[in-house]
Protein backbone atom coordinates (compact mmCIF):
# COMPACT_ATOMS: atom_id res chain seq x y z
CA UNK A 1 0.00 0.00 0.00
CA UNK A 2 1.17 3.33 -0.86
CA UNK A 3 1.73 6.00 2.29
CA UNK A 4 1.79 9.61 1.76
CA UNK A 5 4.00 11.11 3.91
CA UNK A 6 3.62 14.86 5.79
CA UNK A 7 6.02 16.40 7.93
CA UNK A 8 4.39 18.54 11.19
CA UNK A 9 5.57 21.26 13.07
CA UNK A 10 4.22 21.50 16.10
CA UNK A 11 6.33 21.91 19.72
CA UNK A 12 3.84 18.63 20.84
CA UNK A 13 6.47 15.89 20.86
CA UNK A 14 3.58 13.08 20.03
CA UNK A 15 3.10 12.09 17.05
CA UNK A 16 -0.20 12.42 15.60
CA UNK A 17 -2.23 9.74 13.53
CA UNK A 18 -3.44 10.26 10.13
CA UNK A 19 -4.99 7.47 8.31
CA UNK A 20 -2.84 5.54 5.39
CA UNK A 21 -0.51 8.52 5.64
CA UNK A 22 3.06 8.51 7.91
CA UNK A 23 3.60 11.34 9.76
CA UNK A 24 6.87 13.21 11.08
CA UNK A 25 6.93 15.73 13.88
CA UNK A 26 9.49 18.28 14.00
CA UNK A 27 9.80 20.80 17.04
CA UNK A 28 10.83 24.15 14.83
CA UNK A 29 11.16 25.49 11.29
CA UNK A 30 15.02 25.02 11.42
CA UNK A 31 14.79 21.26 11.70
CA UNK A 32 11.36 20.80 9.22
CA UNK A 33 13.80 22.78 6.03
CA UNK A 34 16.79 19.87 6.94
CA UNK A 35 13.81 17.36 6.31
CA UNK A 36 12.43 18.92 3.17
CA UNK A 37 16.24 18.53 1.77
CA UNK A 38 16.04 14.86 2.82
CA UNK A 39 13.15 13.10 1.94
CA UNK A 40 10.17 14.63 -0.10
CA UNK A 41 6.89 15.37 1.62
CA UNK A 42 3.22 15.54 0.53
CA UNK A 43 1.99 17.89 2.54
CA UNK A 44 3.55 19.97 5.42
CA UNK A 45 1.83 21.39 8.24
CA UNK A 46 2.62 23.91 10.80
CA UNK A 47 0.62 25.11 13.69
CA UNK A 48 -0.80 28.10 14.53
CA UNK A 49 0.81 28.18 17.37
CA UNK A 50 4.35 29.34 15.32
CA UNK A 51 5.21 32.68 15.36
CA UNK A 52 4.43 35.00 12.62
CA UNK A 53 8.04 35.10 11.54
CA UNK A 54 9.03 31.89 11.19
CA UNK A 55 5.64 31.03 9.05
CA UNK A 56 6.99 33.31 6.50
CA UNK A 57 9.83 32.11 6.55
CA UNK A 58 9.25 28.88 5.98
CA UNK A 59 6.56 30.26 3.47
CA UNK A 60 8.59 31.74 1.66
CA UNK A 61 11.77 29.32 1.29
CA UNK A 62 9.21 26.49 0.43
CA UNK A 63 7.77 28.42 -2.46
CA UNK A 64 11.08 29.08 -4.31
CA UNK A 65 12.93 25.53 -3.43
CA UNK A 66 9.55 23.29 -2.90
CA UNK A 67 7.50 24.34 -5.29
CA UNK A 68 5.37 21.46 -4.87
CA UNK A 69 5.08 20.99 -1.48
CA UNK A 70 1.67 21.97 -0.05
CA UNK A 71 1.85 24.28 3.32
CA UNK A 72 -1.24 23.79 5.95
CA UNK A 73 -1.89 25.21 9.25
CA UNK A 74 -3.83 23.69 11.82
CA UNK A 75 -5.01 24.42 15.15
CA UNK A 76 -5.10 21.38 17.47
CA UNK A 77 -4.29 17.89 16.17
CA UNK A 78 -7.87 16.60 16.45
CA UNK A 79 -8.21 18.89 13.44
CA UNK A 80 -5.13 18.16 11.77
CA UNK A 81 -6.14 14.86 10.11
CA UNK A 82 -8.80 17.01 8.20
CA UNK A 83 -6.69 19.83 7.22
CA UNK A 84 -3.91 17.70 5.93
CA UNK A 85 -6.53 15.55 3.50
CA UNK A 86 -8.24 18.74 2.63
CA UNK A 87 -4.95 20.71 1.59
CA UNK A 88 -3.84 17.50 -0.37
CA UNK A 89 -7.09 16.80 -2.30
CA UNK A 90 -7.94 20.69 -2.93
CA UNK A 91 -4.10 20.73 -5.20
CA UNK A 92 -4.46 16.47 -6.07
CA UNK A 93 -8.59 16.17 -7.13
CA UNK A 94 -8.51 14.44 -10.09
CA UNK A 95 -9.89 15.61 -13.10
CA UNK A 96 -13.28 15.39 -14.89
CA UNK A 97 -12.39 13.45 -18.83
CA UNK A 98 -15.36 15.07 -20.24
CA UNK A 99 -15.35 17.83 -22.75
CA UNK A 100 -18.68 19.31 -23.87
CA UNK A 101 -18.93 20.68 -27.62
CA UNK A 102 -20.80 24.16 -27.30
CA UNK A 103 -21.04 25.48 -30.93
CA UNK A 104 -22.90 24.07 -33.97
CA UNK A 105 -19.84 23.46 -36.15
CA UNK A 106 -17.83 21.39 -33.71
CA UNK A 107 -20.94 19.17 -33.18
CA UNK A 108 -20.76 18.81 -37.13
CA UNK A 109 -17.48 18.38 -37.52
CA UNK A 110 -17.36 15.63 -34.71
CA UNK A 111 -20.35 13.93 -36.05
CA UNK A 112 -18.72 13.70 -39.18
CA UNK A 113 -16.05 11.55 -37.65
Amino acid sequence: MRHLKTLVVSQNTTVPKILNWQVSTVPNIETAIEKLYQQTYNVLAISKDTSEIDKSKLQKIITVLFPNAILVEFNNESKLSKSVKNGYWSKNRPKLQRSYLDNSFDIELASSL
